[in-house]
């Protein structure tokens, strides 16, 4: 695939992923209400699943063609969340043998996420 054709791709790809988050978000609170964010954690889930099949799939005979698999994993599954990226990268260093670190990027995604969030909204007046 030449350069110019896969960033179009890939931009498209994200595109797809960014219509996907959304129609699954405004779902998800028809079907179970605004109390609980299940529409993020349903798209969390989805693409850390779809994130893992990817991979797994990928090197297999008649796998993937070349260049698709980022097609999906950057494109597609980068615009319908980025935590699938974040779930595979823990998953990968408890794999290799690395626990701690493993749980320090789960720790710091998730409390530096938090954190940051709060941190946003009070020095943006929120």
């Amino acid at each position: 695939m030449s350069g110019i054709t896969h960033w179009i791709w890939l931009a498209a790809a994200g595109a797809v992923g960014v219509l996907c988050r959304a129609g699954a978000t405004a779902g998800m609170v028809r079907l179970c209400g605004e109390a609980f964010p299940w529409g993020l954690t349903a798209v969390n889930l989805a693409g850390s699943l779809a994130f893992g099949l990817i991979v797994a799939a990928a090197p297999l005979p008649g796998g993937l063609p070349e260049g698709f698999e980022k097609i999906l994993l950057v494109g597609l599954l980068g615009g319908f969340t980025t935590f699938s990226s974040f779930a595979f990268d823990a998953v990968r260093l408890f794999e290799m043998g690395r626990p701690a670190a493993a749980l320090a990027l789960v720790a710091a995604n998730n409390l530096g996420g938090f954190a940051a969030a709060w941190a946003g909204l009070r020095l943006g007046g929120g």
